[in-house]
C-alpha cells in the first residue's frame, strides 16, 4: 500500500521502519545486473523513485535530497543534483527531468544537470508525477486532487479534484485515467475540459497501481490481483492470479511487469517483493522471471534501456532484468 503520511522524519534502524518493518537485509534478484545507488530512503515509502531517459537512469534519493545520473550502458554514475528538500519521485518528459523536492515541482535540463524551473505546488502532501495530454501532472494526496502544469510557462494549470487517494495516472490520446487507492475509485479526466467524472469503484483492498495495454486498463495493489478493467465502463474484464498483490505494474510490448508481495507481507502493505512476474495481455499467461533471495523493496518500476528496472531506496540498489 502506498502509505501517505505527513512528510516529517521517521525513526529508522538499520534501513527499515522501527519496530515494525522487515529486517533489512539487501536482497538478490537471480539473473539480474545490480547497481549501487543512494539507499536509506525511509517511511514514508516512496514509489516513483526511478525515471529512463534515453541512456539514463535517474534515481531519487529521498533522504540526501538529491537525484543521480547512471549511465545504464556503464552503470557509472555521472551526475548529481542538489535539490534543496527531500526528494521523493521522479519522471522524465517534454525534454526535461522532473522532480519532488518537498512541496515544489523542480525542473532539470538533463544535458546539463542543472535546475531550469521551481514550480511551487501549494499543498502540504504532493504525491508522484506523470507526463501525458501535453502536461506534467502531480497527486495532491492531502487535497484528493491532480496538478496539471504547463512544460510551457512551467505554471500550475489546473487542480481536479478526482475522489480520495490519488496514485496513478495513464493517458490516451484525448483522456486519463486516475486510480484512488482510499475510496477505490477509477475516474477519467477529459484532457480538453478538465472535466472530470467517476467511472466505477475498483474491487480490492487498495488498488494503487495502473497501466493501459491492448485496450484495458490493468489495476493491482495492496489485497488486489492483476485486474484487467474495462476503461469506458469501469467493469472487471478478467482478474490474472499473481500471488497476493502487486506492488506495481508496467507494460511493455504485449506484456506487463509487475513485482509481487508475499502472504505475510501483503497485510502490512510493505513494497516487499516475493517474486517478479510476466503477464501476456492476449492470454494472461503468468510466468516468473525472478525471485527475490533476501529483502528487496520496490520504489521504482520501469521498462526500457534493455530491460526491466526496479529500484531498492532502502537498501541502495538498482536492477536490471533482461525483458
Amino acid at each position: 500500500m502506498r502509505i501517505t503520511l505527513p512528510l516529517v522524519a521517521s525513526l529508522v534502524l538499520a534501513g527499515g521502519l522501527a519496530g515494525s518493518a522487515p529486517t533489512a537485509v539487501d536482497g538478490r534478484l537471480a539473473g539480474a545486473t545490480t547497481f549501487r545507488v543512494c539507499g536509506a530512503a525511509g517511511p514514508y515509502w516512496p514509489t516513483q523513485t526511478l525515471a529512463l531517459d534515453g541512456t539514463s537512469a535517474w534515481i531519487a534519493c529521498k533522504e540526501q535530497s538529491r537525484v543521480i545520473r547512471l549511465d545504464t550502458r556503464t552503470g557509472k554514475v555521472r551526475g548529481s543534483v542538489r535539490l534543496p528538500s527531500f526528494v521523493t519521485a521522479v519522471a522524465a518528459g517534454y525534454r526535461s527531468l522532473w522532480a519532488l523536492s518537498g512541496s515544489t515541482l523542480v525542473r532539470i535540463r538533463p544535458a546539463t544537470a542543472k535546475v531550469t524551473a521551481s514550480i511551487p505546488l501549494a499543498t502540504s502532501a504532493p504525491y508522484n508525477i506523470w507526463m501525458g495530454g501535453g502536461s506534467v501532472w502531480v497527486a495532491d494526496d492531502a487535497g484528493g486532487r491532480l496538478l496539471r502544469v504547463s512544460p510551457a510557462t512551467s505554471r500550475v494549470l489546473a487542480r481536479l479534484p478526482v475522489g480520495d487517494g490519488p496514485a496513478d495516472m495513464v493517458f490516451s490520446a484525448s483522456s486519463a485515467w486516475a486510480i484512488n487507492h482510499r475510496d477505490r475509485s477509477l475516474v477519467r479526466v477529459d484532457l480538453a475540459t478538465n472535466a472530470v467524472t467517476r467511472v466505477a469503484t475498483i474491487p480490492g483492498d487498495a488498488p494503487e497501481r495502473m497501466a493501459l495495454l491492448a485496450g484495458s486498463l490493468w489495476i493491482t495493489g495492496r489485497g488486489t490481483d492483476l485486474l484487467e478493467v474495462d476503461p469506458a465502463t469501469g467493469d472487471v474484464r478478467s482478474t490474472v492470479e499473481i500471488g497476493a498483490s502487486g506492488i506495481d505494474v508496467v507494460a511493455s510490448g504485449s506484456a506487463l511487469w509487475v513485482p509481487t508481495r508475499s502472504a505475510a507481507v501483503d497485510p502490512t502493505g510493505f513494497p516487499t517483493m516475493l517474486a517478479l512476474r510476466k503477464v501476456t495481455a492476449a492470454t494472461g499467461a503468468v510466468s516468473t522471471r525472478a525471485t527475490s533471495v533476501g529483502r528487496i523493496d520496490v520504489h521504482g518500476l520501469q521498462y526500457g534501456a534493455g530491460g526491466v528496472w526496479l529500484a531498492d531506496n532502502r537498501a541502495g540498489t538498482l536492477f536490471r532484468l533482461r525483458g
